[in-house]
């Protein structure tokens, strides 16, 4: 059981944050850092489905192996939920990422796969990932806002998953709203369908 707390990450964490990104209007990310350290955001790195994520760092109280741990389904429980956990004595509800993002299942990383157990506004949830990659280091400037299209439509009926994008060396991050992931309410909601159109008498 591994616990990510602030200034500890794996070797490809440090690997990562460690190359030079590049913002979206070009300037590299030692120009933006300046020579303070406050205005960097500190995010655990992880892959879904072949994408690399990121959430606040703060927000999570410990990153543990999957396998070990069944998820129990739940009669009636709300879609995006999996099932539940319980992790020394408390039972935890489970939100698979690979189906919330609807990424491609990949079985060769099951072995590998990770519960991230966040706090978000006093619930405790945990996350499948497929695997970690360690803390990420992105300058404040560098974050940019996800496209509107990842954002959802004007009415709000869209995922609108993602708070922010960056680029960390060769790749781009999307930073996760936690917020919106784990309510149930938000990307589940089915398409109604026009009436049918009713012919008109001769």
């Amino acid at each position: 059981m591994s616990t990510i707390k602030t200034g500890q990450q794996s070797s490809l964490g440090r690997r990562l944050r460690g190359m030079v990104g590049t913002g979206a209007d070009g300037r590299s990310f030692d120009d933006e850092r300046g020579d303070s350290d406050h205005d960097e955001l500190k995010l655990a790195g992880f892959f879904v489905g072949g994408a690399l994520y990121g959430i606040d760092i703060m927000r999570i109280k410990e990153v543990i192996q999957a396998r070990p741990y069944p998820v129990r389904p739940v009669p009636h429980a709300p879609r995006i939920v999996e099932g539940v956990i319980q992790l020394r004595g408390v039972v935890i509800p489970v939100i698979d990422l690979r189906k919330r993002f609807r990424a491609a299942f990949e079985e060769e990383l099951t072995r590998l796969n990770k519960l991230i157990i966040v706090s978000v506004r006093g619930r405790i949830v945990g996350l499948r990932v497929d695997r970690i990659v360690g803390e990420l280091r992105v300058p404040a400037g560098a974050l940019r806002p996800a496209p509107s299209m990842l954002r959802g439509d004007v009415e709000g009926d869209e995922q609108d998953f993602f708070s922010g994008v960056c680029r960390v060396g060769n790749e781009m991050v999307f930073v996760v709203n936690l917020e919106t992931v784990i309510d149930p309410t938000r990307g589940t909601r089915t398409p109604v369908k026009p009436p049918p159109a009713q012919e008109s008498s001769p």
